[in-house]
């Protein structure tokens, strides 16, 4: 067992990982975030002996389309498992364990790189909501020094809308295509890069503060529009963790963190064409230049 630490939204986390990755990262996106060993405040445990949980409640089940798995987040009081199985033959890939308010997560050891990474990123949502931390759903980009969250469904275009701002707006960056982690822990919401970035290598460990959070929606035109309280709360709930949001203990949690970002920074609806002029009208609404 080789235990190595990273440093993600500002936390450490100790990763003790299966016999199988004894002295790499398992995945590549990870090696941005590696640190020295120091005192961790989260620790993720690989090959523990994970007993079966009886008459555990299920809250939430979902495929893995990546290597088509089913998972299923399940709880007892305040214990929680997740499992995931091959679709097909119902073989346990991984079946991980966490209690309520605790700073560890025990799993079964796991030889399938695809659910090793999954199932790191299931852990450590579990582990941050607690703190006023969560992974997002969204494509960050950074400019001037604050950070702006595009977020939408899969295939809405919140990948290209982000491209189009580095083609348009001069002085643009990503920070993260997929899965940047939110936090508002210190009073103001602060956007941090991740090891999961989607099939885009922005594996990038910066953090800035967040000057807006824009949702996308196709469209035959290009509008923008800031949302009023109640809907810029239902417009950032799909994308934070959904499995997450089935269970109250968690979901009161991150509505706590979604109640801290509309206080601070405004929230906007983006109905859109994928082209240069979206991006302008985006740019210039938010940063007012």
């Amino acid at each position: 067992m080789a235990e190595s630490f990273y440093n993600i939204g500002g936390r450490i986390i100790s990763v003790d990982w299966p016999e199988a990755y004894p002295t790499v990262e398992p995945f590549a996106g990870l090696r941005p975030f590696r640190t020295d060993p120091a005192s961790p405040d989260y620790c993720i445990l690989y090959g523990c002996e994970v007993a079966q949980v009886d008459d555990a409640v299920v809250y939430n089940q979902f495929r893995y389309a990546e290597i088509d798995s089913l998972c299923t987040f399940a709880a007892k009081d305040n214990f929680f498992v997740f499992t995931m199985r091959e679709s097909y033959t119902g073989t346990v890939l991984l079946n991980m364990h966490y209690r309520q308010g605790e700073k560890v997560v025990c799993s079964s050891s796991c030889t399938n790189l695809s659910a090793l990474r999954f199932s790191l990123w299931f852990a450590l949502g579990m582990l941050s909501a607690h703190d006023k931390m969560s992974f997002v759903h969204s494509s960050a980009i950074v400019y001037n020094g604050r950070a702006v969250l595009f977020l939408g469904e899969s295939g809405t275009g919140k990948s290209t809308h982000a491209s189009l701002w580095l083609d348009n707006v001069s002085g643009t960056h990503i920070l993260n295509d997929d899965s940047p982690v939110l936090s508002t822990a210190s009073g103001m919401p602060i956007v941090y890069g991740s090891p999961w970035s989607g099939k885009r290598p922005f594996h990038i460990q910066r953090h800035f503060p967040l000057a807006a959070v824009v949702r996308l929606s196709q469209a035959p035109h290009n509008s923008m529009r800031r949302l009023s309280v109640p809907a810029a709360l239902a417009a950032l709930q799909p994308s934070l963790p959904p499995a997450l949001m089935q269970h109250e203990a968690f979901a009161d949690k991150l509505i706590d963190i979604i109640s801290d970002t509309i206080s601070a920074v405004p929230v906007y609806r983006l109905e859109c064409l994928p082209n240069a002029d979206a991006a302008l009208l985006c740019f210039h609404t938010v940063f007012n230049e």
